[in-house]
């Protein structure tokens, strides 16, 4: 066992996220309860930094990360959990500098992903661990299995990372350009969550052929997501209006 001599890191996270911190719109919440599973929130604290928390079903914050100087950051350390937290050989456990216990969950190049909460004995901390292992794993299965209206990021043929917005019958009404890293499209999405609610954001175009699409653009312009082709204007129109009402019960994370 290690001791720490400084305040336990997960302790300045839950100070962070008591002072008053701006969440991330639809990463989990309300939705995430009444499907009864685990989620991942993201938010950005008062001081710029970008933080995530693993949260059980019953809304308990079971690992907490360090801050990141971006939410891409933030997001490529959910991916990090993922892809670590069910292999409980990843996770170290600590002893703090007052009797208390607590663990960490480590990528394979040893940095620290995420911290837990404290626990007042070894074997509880153990548990918690379990419990990490347990949460991660549905949450991947649920991942694996979701329908409806969702964003899915995938892996293209030519490595590069996409996004696609699926409506609640499944059909594709939003795609993204290539991403370098997964992290990246995955931060596109939040960027289509916070402006695809509003119409000013779309743009209909003409396509050569003489059908219609649109385009999603970011504050500073750039393009974040182009629709289907449609038969005439209005049906194009018809289409970011269906948008704009689809994106506030589609879940991120």
């Amino acid at each position: 066992m290690n001791t720490l001599s400084n305040t336990l890191f997960s302790a300045l996270l839950l100070a962070v996220a008591a002072s008053g911190c701006a969440f991330d719109q639809g990463t989990g919440g309300a939705d995430a309860a009444l499907s009864g599973r685990p989620y991942f929130e993201v938010f950005e604290a008062s001081n710029g930094d970008h933080y995530f928390n693993l949260k059980a079903a019953n809304h308990q914050v079971i690992l907490s990360s360090e801050g990141y100087s971006s939410r891409q950051a933030a997001l490529n350390g959910v991916l990090s959990v993922m892809d670590h937290g069910e292999n409980e050989v990843n996770f170290d456990l600590w002893e703090a500098s007052n009797g208390e216990f607590y663990f960490t969950l480590q990528a394979r190049n040893g940095a620290v992903i995420g911290t837990s909460e404290t626990y007042s004995t070894l074997s509880n901390a153990r548990r918690g661990v379990r419990t990490v292992n347990r949460n991660v794993t549905e949450y991947l299965d649920f991942l694996a299995n979701r329908t409806g209206a969702r964003f899915d990021v995938f892996r293209g043929a030519d490595e590069r990372y996409y996004f696609n917005l699926h409506a609640a019958n499944g059909e594709i009404v939003l795609s993204s350009q290539g991403y370098t890293t997964e992290e990246a499209a995955l931060s596109a999405t939040f960027s289509v969550a916070e402006n695809g609610v509003n119409e000013a954001r779309y743009d209909v175009n003409e396509a050569a052929d003489g059908s219609f699409y649109f385009n999603l653009k970011a504050r500073n312009g750039r393009v974040i997501g182009t629709s289907e082709t449609y038969v005439s204007r209005s049906n194009a129109e018809r289409g970011c209006r269906s948008i704009v009402a689809l994106l506030p019960d589609v879940e991120l994370l």
